[in-house]
């Protein structure tokens, strides 16, 4: 049902303009997002002037996903569970970077071709970077894999034609760099951020909100 509504929502934006019309909703999102590579981490940030890990992906999915969790361990239960070694590009990856390995806290995008793209809070590298998915500390760190896009283009569905979402980008996508030979994360042990200061600051929120109401 809800990959239903999402090409529905894909649907209309590519006649609205959020998506050329017909375009591949994968490769907009994919493109875009390589666009964003450098922007610095921010907490709570959802915008281009600093993103934390899940603003960065509510940034890139919310115009077609409105109902798209704002944070990492939300985002986690969206969409569809899909397997390691059954990711596709813009599949969604979470991890648990904290001191709790129970707790996911971060969340990242399948770019294919081996690679994620994210917005780190801490480590060898922060801000929006493109990593290699089986370095030693992500591969570690990975909790679970969730499929939020359809598996139809607008125009495929329309058609009627056969899935055809690859494990990498399309050619119109920019190519991922090619993987380090020695990648800084194969020897970072450290504990990082996340988003864990957002989603404990909608959990208070909400409570707070709460005893407001139910005083």
């Amino acid at each position: 049902m809800m990959i239903r509504r999402t090409l529905a929502a894909f649907m209309v934006l590519g006649m609205t303009g959020g998506f050329a019309a017909g375009s591949d909703p994968v490769s907009a999102i994919l493109t875009r997002a390589y666009s964003l590579i450098g922007t610095p981490y921010r907490t709570g940030g959802m915008a281009p002037g600093g993103f934390d890990c899940s603003g960065f992906i509510a940034y890139l999915y919310r115009p077609a996903l409105p109902s798209l969790p704002r944070v990492s361990r939300d985002m986690a239960r969206s969409g569809e569970a899909v397997a390691p070694g059954d990711w596709r590009a813009g599949d969604l990856l979470f991890y648990a970077t904290g001191p709790d390995p129970s707790i996911i806290n971060h969340a990242a995008l399948w770019y294919g071709e081996g690679t994620i793209i994210h917005s780190i809070s801490d480590g060898p590298e922060t801000g929006v970077v493109i990593t290699p998915a089986d370095s030693r500390y992500w591969s570690r760190r990975y909790v679970s894999a969730r499929r939020v896009l359809p598996s139809k283009s607008p125009a495929q569905a329309s058609r009627g034609a056969p899935q055809q979402v690859p494990d990498t980008p399309s050619r119109d996508t920019p190519k991922a760099p090619p993987k380090p030979e020695d990648s800084p994360w194969d020897s970072f042990e450290g504990f990082l951020r996340g988003d864990f200061e957002s989603w404990k600051k909608a959990e208070d929120d909400a409570f707070r909100e709460f005893l407001e109401q139910n005083g």
